[in-house]
């Protein structure tokens, strides 16, 4: 096997055979060895990884060379760590376009019972409802809340979750009861004095007057008029602005031991809005100390969208550091489920009551686009991360792009390099759209857990289940559509979207089968897809999105060596082990992020990351 070298010297051949080569480029810092290194270096649509490796080297965080044991082995210097693989597969880390770790801290609860394993802390006391029936969490509701608020101290807040079961079994009930039982009203009866902040089990929650009056004090300027009215919504900044508001440092704590857990199971980077200043700041905390455990492609969310400042964002798009770089503009319109697909009669007569649940409303602010998508394309920004629900949502985005470009005089060309995005899959895109999603050099953010999720979770983010439901079977093949955007040629990356970093391998192998066990049904049988493609999605592809294709997705040298060890083949594993999959080690930009106490056994270190952790999870969680 030919010996692939980040530096080609004339001399390097001569100096190899005198057994120098270590020498001459520089000894490596880790050597794997004996193993099975997969490159994903083929850039077709085709099923094919491209070369594979027995060995590569890594130096200063980034690959120096990949090539047979011998090669590598000639290069290992007295302080090279050299990992004996055993023959174990190599691949590179995982990318997720549209992953919110930081919504995640606050909803699933490693992270906070990591760094709050108590109440005794001035921040925050935490609750999580056991994995019992939705009706049997409600009843233990107010004895649950009613408990922390007696230990609370003055200033600390009271945060409570509901629990939707870890495999979402309890999601669609949960949700319902949640929103027709729990008020802002109801929460300053129980907690007037006390900031207090209850989830569903998700995202929606809910808070009483002393959290709104915290958040306030924070962003006077706060315009979610729905929040302030009902205290109900998302309220994404609440915990990471208010909660923590002049606690940068404990803030940061959260957030890294979040990205732990994800890189844990193989994520190295990951892409969407950051929905707070206060997320970002404790980012470039963790950056600016060289303690972010993994990459970071943030949308700009706002709050100005007028077209000077989109004018001086453009010029940001792609900078910033290894860690943490500006990847877009993310405006959040959502489409409003409008679909081409016609809707069953049976729904019409009888929908499942989905809470807040609505056919085809103005998602985008305006008959097709608001002001401001129009200024974000206007003043040259690059649309990724965008939330989008619906067909006729795709078409409106992309006359946007096509019309608004054209006026500002972009070439069809210009309009392709700015590889605009849209993301979710949710009913789009339907299969007339891809040509032209191709033609204008757009990338689609597709969810595989839109094909297994029962429906509610997210009232208008329907998966299979529900699309099935609304507007037929014939049209579940709309959802995350990869078999037919690939064969068009068209990149496709890899989301969830949900807190499942430990179902990374279920979802991909529910691309391939899309299959719902909960339904018992395949849903769009065509657009089933090879586990290569699915591997594509989540590495080079994804690197594509975040605009760092030159450094990231592949195991090629020079670029960063950001690679994950498994405990079997990914390749060759039956299909059906696939979900059964397990990462021992993720290395990012050269640094160990995890490493099992097993492998650690096996190369002589020491077990790293969230397998450290000695915390005991809630019960049911």
């Amino acid at each position: 096997m030919k010996i692939v070298l980040g530096i080609i010297l004339m001399s390097t051949v001569a100096m190899a055979q005198q057994g120098n080569l270590g020498a001459l480029l520089g000894y490596p810092q880790m050597a794997l060895v004996n193993g099975k290194v997969v490159t994903m270096d083929d850039a077709s649509f085709g099923s094919n990884v491209g070369t594979i490796h027995q060995a590569m080297a890594v130096r200063d965080g980034k690959i120096l060379a990949t090539g047979t044991d011998a090669q590598i082995r000639q290069m290992i210097g007295p302080q090279t760590k050299v990992v004996d693989l055993k023959g174990k597969t190599v691949l590179p880390s995982f990318i997720i376009t549209h992953e919110h770790p930081m919504d995640w801290a606050f909803q699933e609860p490693r992270a906070l019972t990591h760094v709050f394993p108590d109440d005794n802390n001035d921040t925050i006391i935490h609750r999580w409802m056991p994995n019992i029936p939705p009706k049997e969490q409600l009843a233990r509701f107010e004895p649950m809340l009613k408990e922390a608020l007696a230990k609370a101290k003055p200033g600390q807040w009271v945060w409570l979750s509901f629990n939707y079961g870890p495999n979402y079994e309890h999601a669609t009930e949960m949700a319902l009861l949640f929103g027709k039982s729990i008020t802002k009203e109801y929460l300053d009866v129980l907690a007037p004095n006390t900031p207090v902040k209850v989830r569903n089990g998700f995202i929606t929650s809910f808070v009483n007057t002393k959290a709104l009056d915290a958040l306030k004090a924070v962003n006077p300027d706060l315009e979610d008029q729905n929040l302030l009215k009902t205290g109900g919504g998302f309220s994404r900044p609440m915990e990471p602005d208010a909660m923590f508001r002049g606690k940068t440092p404990q803030l940061a704590q959260v957030m890294k031991s979040e990205l732990e857990w994800w890189a844990a199971h193989g994520m190295s980077a990951f892409a969407s809005g950051p929905y707070s200043s206060g997320t970002m700041a404790a980012y470039r905390y963790l950056d600016a100390r060289g303690e972010m455990p993994v990459r970071y492609g943030w949308a700009y969310p706002g709050p100005a969208f007028d077209l000077e400042s989109m004018r001086y964002m453009s010029s940001l798009v792609g900078t910033g550091t290894d860690h943490i770089w500006l990847m877009g503009v993310f405006e959040g319109a959502n489409g409003g489920n409008c679909s081409t697909a016609p809707i069953r009669d049976d729904w019409k007569k009888a929908p499942l009551e989905i809470l807040n649940r609505r056919e085809c409303f103005d998602g985008f602010s305006g008959p097709k686009w608001g002001k401001d998508l129009e200024n974000a394309i206007r003043g040259g920004m690059r649309v990724a991360g965008i939330h989008v629900s619906g067909d006729i949502s795709v078409d409106n985005l992309m006359d946007a792009i096509e019309q608004i470009s054209k006026e500002e005089g972009m070439t069809m060309e210009q309009i392709r390099a700015k590889r605009h995005a849209f993301d979710h899959s949710s009913g789009m895109p339907r299969p007339q759209q891809i040509p032209r999603i191709k033609d204008l050099g757009m990338i689609v953010s597709l969810n595989n857990n839109l094909l297994w999720e029962p429906p509610g979770v997210v009232p208008n983010m329907a998966g299979t289940s529900m699309f099935a439901k609304i507007h037929g079977l014939e049209y579940t093949s709309w959802i995350s559509p990869r078999k037919s955007v690939t064969d068009a040629g068209v990149m496709s990356t890899f989301e969830i979207d949900r807190p499942f970093a430990n179902k990374i391998f279920f979802f991909l192998h529910k691309g391939i089968t899309r299959f719902n066990e909960r339904d018992n049904m395949v849903y769009g049988p065509g657009e089933r897809t090879d586990r290569i493609t699915q591997l594509k999605a989540i590495t080079r592809w994804g690197a594509y999105y975040l605009l760092k294709e030159k450094v990231l997705g592949t195991l090629e040298p020079g670029k960063f060596a950001d690679f994950i060890v498994l405990d079997k083949d990914y390749l060759t594993v039956p299909e059906a082990d696939i979900p059964n999959l397990q990462v021992l080690m993720t290395v990012v930009g050269g640094k160990t992020v995890h490493l099992t106490q097993s492998l650690a056994t096996e190369i002589g270190s020491q077990p790293v990351g969230y397998t450290t952790w000695k915390d005991k999870i809630p019960e049911g969680w």
